[in-house]
């Protein structure tokens, strides 16, 4: 039982530093991460990363179709800060890489369900149930 345990450790470092070095090496394809999730504001986080052999030419950023931002030359890490008119729309990164190839990637957002209110306890009823008295003779 100890064994398989042992050697999804050693496999788990193992691929551990292998993607840290990748990562420390720069990579040799283009990076483009955008932000997870629903969006609760209107700010959008995009990440981009030339590959290392070969620099960004030219880079757009564009939201809801309307250039935002214009980059040249990056032949390294870029992290972006993009604003939305509301916390939904679409964002596109597109450009061309040193050599001429052409690129582009788009994500849709829309925004997060806002949380339900919660529903207030019943009340409880705290005066005594009437008694019934009388009868009599019938």
């Amino acid at each position: 039982m100890r064994r398989p345990f042992t050697a999804l450790i050693v496999i788990g470092a193992t691929l551990g530093v292998g993607a840290t070095a990748l990562a420390q090496s720069g990579g040799s394809e283009l990076s483009i991460d955008f932000q997870d999730g629903c969006l609760d504001h209107s700010r959008v986080v995009v990440k981009v990363a030339a590959p290392s052999d070969r620099a960004i030419e030219a880079l757009s950023v564009s939201a809801h179709g309307r250039e935002v931002l214009r980059l040249n030359g990056l032949s390294g890490e870029a992290r972006m800060r993009v604003r939305l008119a509301s916390p939904r729309g679409q964002v596109t990164v597109s450009g061309e890489l040193a050599g001429g190839e052409t690129f582009t990637r788009s994500r849709d957002y829309r925004g997060c369900a806002p949380e339900p209110t919660p529903e207030p306890a019943p009340q409880r009823n705290t005066r005594p149930e009437p008694t019934l008295t009388g009868g009599g003779e019938g």
